[in-house]
Parts: structure tokens; sequence; C-alpha cells
């Protein structure tokens, strides 16, 4: 809607200068953001004037910040393109908040979706990725999508529109634009329609996402979440696209797909894999997920009497009773009672070891603790406190 407050991302590029003066026409509620990312000197200042001068021209309310992005990308430990775009996308977010707008407006067209599709193969990519870049993400639109480049130049021509030329995207030094200046260009030899050969199977990736989709809204359904993830694995093991859905689950939790496919070939119960934040331990039946926690001697708990205890999120009470326990009460397995005569202050609560022994109710002798965990068939994650 021309009501609806629109901020738009502009670099002064030929792209954004098009999208820019596109709303102008239409007399939308737009305000302007550029973000001076100082990675070329004099020339990053010229950009910021071009589009402030532009905008002031148009009476568009205009909003600039600057950084130095490749000393912040160095403090990151990332590139350069990651830092500024985490930095742009950030800033452009704090804006929205602040001035309350209803949409961000970025100038990605349909040559930066077939370079993107074309990137991501080459990086490896599941149904999402062939997605490519979507039309509209939460509160990011995309209007010049279904422009080629080639179209956007003969709109700024006949609109006698300038813009800023940023001559580093003319350099293969970065994978995108090997893509864009020597992939694309050959693709294009060889069918000169690929424009419009991508958009039609776009549609079709689209609609084999919505069905992937649907089919892993069902699997996540299935699963059982808590503070350890249970994952029916052998429920869903022969199902078409298992390894797919799987993988898009797990992505969230810092997996990969090699560590993915090693879990998929795992034969045994008990392997576990880890990513850097959670780790996933084989089943008989089931996969189970946690958070992953490396136990050291550290990691024991004291109690130094009787009372209530927090232990991360959950609540452990001891107290003292004269009142025997009920069957029904001993076989809660929330429960545990001991011989109280037996105890020494301070209890120790600990990750079970190999040689444990205990002294089950009704027996006379001692069983280890490893027998017992077999015999209740407890899968390994559960082994663990």
């Amino acid at each position: 809607k021309t009501t609806d407050k629109v901020l738009v991302a502009a670099s002064g590029g030929k792209d954004s200068m098009a999208l820019l003066n596109l709303f102008v026409e239409g007399q939308f509620n737009i305000s302007v953001a550029h973000y001076n990312f100082g990675l070329r000197g004099l020339a990053s200042d010229e950009d910021e004037n071009f589009v402030k001068e532009f905008s002031e021209k148009k009476r568009i309310p205009f909003y600039t910040t600057k950084s130095d992005t490749k000393k912040i990308a160095k403090e990151w430990g990332v590139s350069t393109q990651m830092a500024a775009r985490q930095l742009r996308y950030t800033w452009f977010n704090e804006l929205i908040v602040s001035e309350d707008f209803d949409w961000l407006a970025t100038a990605h067209n349909l040559d930066d979706k077939i370079e993107t599709l074309y990137l991501n193969l080459t990086k490896g990519t599941g149904p999402k990725g062939l997605k490519s870049i979507p039309l509209k993400k939460d509160k990011i639109i995309r209007p010049l999508m279904f422009a080629e480049v080639s179209e956007i130049l003969s709109y700024l021509a006949a609109k006698n529109i300038s813009w800023r030329e940023d001559l580093s995207n003319q350099t293969v030094d970065y994978q995108r634009n090997k893509i864009r200046h020597q992939v694309i260009p050959t693709l294009k030899e060889i069918n000169p329609g690929l424009a419009n050969t991508a958009q039609v199977n776009f549609s079709r990736i689209n609609d084999l996402n919505a069905i992937f989709d649907e089919k892993l809204e069902l699997f996540k359904q299935s699963i059982n979440f808590g503070e350890i993830i249970k994952i029916p694995f052998l429920e869903w093991q022969s199902t078409p696209g298992f390894t797919l859905m799987i993988e898009e689950f797990l992505k969230p939790y810092g997996f990969n797909y090699q560590e993915i496919t090693d879990l998929l070939n795992a034969t045994i119960s008990g392997k576990i894999i880890k990513s850097n934040t959670h780790e996933i331990v084989t089943g008989r039946n089931d996969w189970f997920l946690k958070k992953k926690w490396e136990y050291t001697e550290e990691t024991n708990f004291h109690f130094k009497e009787p009372g209530l205890y927090e232990i991360g999120t959950q609540s452990i009470v001891l107290k003292v009773t004269t009142d025997f326990p009920s069957i029904m009460d001993i076989r809660k397995s929330e429960h545990a009672f001991f011989d109280f005569d037996a105890i020494k202050w301070p209890l120790t609560l600990r990750n079970w070891k190999h040689g444990d022994r205990f002294q089950p109710f009704g027996m006379k002798g001692k069983k280890m603790v490893s027998d017992f965990l077999i015999d209740s068939k407890i899968d390994s994650p559960q082994k663990n406190i």
C-alpha cells in the first residue's frame, strides 16, 4: 500500500537507484537508508553524498551510518562481505524498529537470484538454497526480483537517471563475481532465454519446497521436544526424503551434511556426533539431541543438608521421612529412596562410572550400575544425569 512506511536500502548503484525512482514515481511513503562501509576510501563517501543529494532533491528522509568494515571483519574473524552483510541488516533492523517502518525494500533482481542459485549449488545446498532469494521474507521485500539487469539499465536510460559504479563489481576476486562474469555469460550462450527458463524453474522449485515443508512439519510433530530432544529415527528412516528432512531440522543446531551422513550410516547404538553446541547420540530406535555438556570433576554437585536445590533448569528436593515408602512411590522414576543411617553428608551427585555398584530394594547382593542400565534398556544419552 502507498500508505505503508517503506525503508529503501540504496547503495547508489544502478539497481537501488532504479528501485528508488520507481518508489518516487509511485508516490510511496518512503525513506532512504545508505550504509557507508568505508571500503573504497573517498569513493565510498562520494557514494553516500550521491544518495543523500538525490534524497534531498526528492525531499525524502535520509539515514546513513558508517563503519570500518575491514577492521570489524578482522575482529569478528569473518570475511569482509560477511561482516558487511551483518552490519547492514543489523542497522536496517534497528531503523525498522526505532522508526516504525512497515517494510525494508532491497534492490535484488532476477540476475542476483540466478547467481545466488548457482553460488549455492557450488557450495552444496538443500531445498531452501534452491529457492535462492525470496521475493518477500518477514519485513524484507524485493520488488525488482522480476527484472533482468538489462531491463533495469533500459529503465535508467529512459528516465535519464544516473548511478554510481562500484568498480569492485567488475573484478573476479569474489565468488559471486566469478559466477556473474564467467559462468552466467556462458550459460546464456547455451540458452539465450536463461532468465525465462530460470523463472519457470524457480516456480517449480517453490512447488517442490511447499511439498517438502508439509512433510517436514509432520516429521517435527513426531519429535518429542524437551531438555533432551527425542527424534524417532527408526519410524522415519525409510521415508523418502528423510535425509533432507533431518538435515533441515538439525541445521539450527550446528550439524553439517557430513556429520548427518555419519549419523545415518551408524550401525551401532551409542554413536555420538557433536556440533559446536549440541550432540546427538544414536539409540536403538531413536536419536537423542541435547546441548553439549562435557563431564568433568568440576561438574559434581554437592548437597550439605536436606532442602531444595536448583541444577540448571531442574530442581532436586532432599527430605527426610520416617514413613516407609509404598511400592507405588518406589516405582516412580522421579523418586529415589535411601537409608538415612547409611548416608554421610555432604552428598555428591555425579555421573555414574564403570565399576559403580548399588544394592537395589529386594536384593541381598549388589549390582553393577552398567548392568542395571542395560537390563532396563536405557539408551545411551539417558544414562547420564
